[in-house]
């Protein structure tokens, strides 16, 4: 009881939220509580958020976004958990890098595109939510934005960086990384490197989790040229492999997964001119993933399960001064994205047999996008965003035709998408802002819902199969904030609510027979009626005289979908709260995270009742006086009293790790 009545406490201070007190354009917040400005240099209320949790060496990418208030994780297992956005995920949102798209290459959603990206060579995060999250690409639920580390030109020391080493005890595991900058006249280059190996982890319960173990190196490296004062070049590489990652909610593994990501790009900023930024880019990825189940007892039938997606992609945008307090953004982008993943089953005594899941399709998108943005008087700021979208969507090969003619058209199929929202922000004093946002947005239907073909889900224990002539799924979007801001002090208040039409999902068609073994039956991609979402998120940032701070946050979503039945994936209340002391060398942080049951559930979904849990986290830092401080320490223990708990959104019902300590060493020059 005392931790909710401290939640209905933080309710009632949130109550006058703090937001972006800015006056400059805003297309996109770096991650942000409130869309603000894009190229705005001060630290917004959520950007400080991550760099608090970042602060934790040992904290994953994976851990920094589900702290933030606008986040979940939808696990799998412990390994590529997926992001979901006010409960909108996968085709409802964008996940970039550094404005770019990249496809996962696994039809089980195994391999989002956060996997291949690492705390360490993260320079910040971006997220738009409501009437912004469209501007990088159509969308009903946002954007997520992962932007590269860059080099950093330095006048002094030509060369310096970091070496970490850490160790976990929950499943024994280890990491490390590196990373370095060296700039010299008018070049500066980056490059790091990060490697993890963890054992299966073991539960609240003292039982090890099988399937749960993981190895993966990540490694990047990016140069920067100096053109003139203004203008850079800019190249990036990038490359993720896993090996024996185990997927303990999924009857299979991955045996391997290799990402490869290139880019080339030129930037110009000049305060002095109309057009004061802009930034060109091309670039190119690929994904190769291989599920595995020859690890697994007693499998009926063992099969190979390869995907692989690749995009090409390019990308312009540019802000410019209008006069008059006005300013646009303007962004045109073009991509194309091929994918293909088959499956082969071995029954014994019998010969192979083959089929393709996502049979050969590929998506050429070409949009853009324009924000117009007005400050009236001193006072109230309006701003107006719009974005339209040409997709195609075709399959490439007679085998894929011929395969998904079985079930639908093969025909190539054009879409027109249709986004615009207005926003309007108003000071009521220094401290306070409201701001009000309403939008439409569009989405198209992914390949999977498209094309997919007997693709299982774990969750709910059906086999799905794609439509080709679904509808778009489309969203009106409302959001309102409050917001409270004095040195120290950042409070604030989002409410939300979506509601959704030709909403897709998988409705049974007792007709058609499973593929998979021990399958309850078959699914259909087909476009429902409507669906709504709303909630509420809540944030605290307050520091107390110059050592202490505190970081809280609050969220709630609720979902109803068709025939008033609950939306499936939907987080119950929950609270993270986190009271951090720093004292010269030393610095210590207490955190607790607590979480309300969830009773509203969806059963044709594969959904049961979740209990809430309550856990409470220590950790320490300590820099030694010695070596010029180069050398830090981190320690603590994560689930101190050993809780035995999942979250909803974990399929499978497998417990999450139980009692964790660890340990990080940090070498700096």
């Amino acid at each position: 009881m005392k931790l909710w009545l401290q939640s209905a406490l933080l309710a009632g201070l949130c109550f006058a939220a703090n937001a972006q007190l800015r006056n400059v354009m805003d297309s996109t917040r770096t991650v942000e509580l409130k869309p603000v400005s894009v190229f705005a240099k001060e630290k917004s209320a959520s950007q400080q958020m991550v760099t608090f949790f970042k602060a934790n060496d040992a904290a994953t990418l994976e851990d920094i976004l589900s702290r933030l208030p606008e986040i979940a994780m939808i696990r799998r297992g412990p390994y590529g958990m997926e992001p979901a956005i006010r409960s909108f995920s996968d085709g409802q949102i964008n996940v970039l890098i550094d404005g770019m798209r990249m496809h996962g290459a696994c039809t089980d959603k195994m391999d989002p595109t956060t996997i291949y990206i690492e705390p360490i060579n993260l320079e910040n995060l971006q997220l738009q939510t409501g009437g912004s999250g469209f501007l990088k690409g159509s969308a009903i639920g946002g954007t997520v934005d992962m932007k590269l580390a860059e080099p950093h030109f330095q006048d002094e020391q030509k060369v310096h960086g970091a070496v970490n080493s850490g160790f976990q005890s929950v499943s024994k595991g280890f990491y490390e990384s590196a990373w370095l900058n060296y700039s010299a006249g008018r070049w500066a280059l980056r490059a790091s490197g990060t490697y993890r190996h963890n054992s299966n982890y073991t539960d609240g319960n003292g039982n090890e989790v099988p399937y749960s173990q993981f190895e993966k190196a990540n490694y990047s490296f990016s140069a920067r040229y100096r053109y003139s004062a203004n203008t850079y070049l800019k190249a990036d590489l990038l490359a993720d492999d896993g090996w024996n990652i185990g997927y303990p909610a999924l009857p299979m593994d991955v045996g391997n997964a290799k990402a490869r990501m290139a880019s080339l790009g030129l930037e110009n900023e000049d305060r002095s001119r109309h057009w004061y930024h802009w930034t060109a880019k091309i670039y190119a990825n690929q994904v190769h993933h291989q599920m595995d189940d020859t690890h697994r007892q007693n499998v009926p039938m063992h099969m190979d399960m390869p995907g692989q997606s690749s995009t090409l992609g390019a990308f312009a945008e540019g802000n410019r001064s209008l006069g008059n307090s006005q300013n646009l953004l303007v962004r045109a982008d073009v991509s194309s994205t091929f994918l293909q993943a088959s499956m082969t089953m071995y029954p014994l005594g019998e010969p192979p047999m083959y089929m393709l899941t996502w049979p050969d399709n590929r998506r050429n998108q070409a949009g853009a996008s324009l924000v117009w943005q007005w400050h009236a008087d001193s006072l109230v700021t309006v701003r107006v965003s719009g974005r339209a979208d040409i997709v195609n969507s075709h399959l490439t090969s007679q085998e894929a035709k011929d395969q998904v003619s079985i079930v639908g058209s093969s025909e190539s199929r054009t879409d027109f998408l249709k986004n615009i929202s207005a926003q309007v922000s108003r000071k009521f004093s220094q401290a306070w802002l409201a701001t009000a946002t309403l939008g439409y947005a569009e989405r198209m239907p992914t390949a999977g819902e498209l094309y997919g073909f007997y693709l299982f889900n774990a969750r709910d224990g059906y086999d799905y199969i794609g439509s080709t002539t679904l509808k778009t799924e489309n969203a009106l979007n409302a959001e309102a904030s409050l917001a409270w801001q004095k040195p120290g002090v950042r409070l604030q208040m989002n409410a939300f609510y979506s509601q959704i039409a030709n909403h897709i999902t998988g409705v049974v068609d007792p007709t058609l027979s499973t593929m998979t073994i021990g399958a309850k039956g078959v699914k259909v991609y087909q476009n429902l009626s409507n669906a709504m979402l709303t909630g509420l998120e809540l944030s605290a940032q307050v520091k107390l005289l110059t050592k202490t701070e505190i970081l809280s946050t609050l969220k709630y979503t609720h979902g109803v979908g068709n025939d008033n039945e609950p939306l499936p994936f939907i987080s119950p209340l929950k609270n993270i709260t986190s009271l951090r002391y720093l004292h010269n060398r030393f610095s210590a942080q207490l955190e607790y995270e607590a979480t309300m049951a969830q009773n509203r559930i969806n059963k044709n979904a594969g959904e049961s009742p979740t209990p809430g849990y309550f856990l409470v986290n220590a950790r320490l830092g300590y820099v030694p006086a010695c070596c010029n401080n180069r050398f830090s320490l981190q320690a603590g223990v994560e689930n101190i009293f050993n809780v035995a708990y999942r979250e909803h959104l974990d399929w499978g019902n497998v417990l999450r790790p139980g009692r964790n300590a660890y340990m990080q060493l940090k070498y700096s020059f």
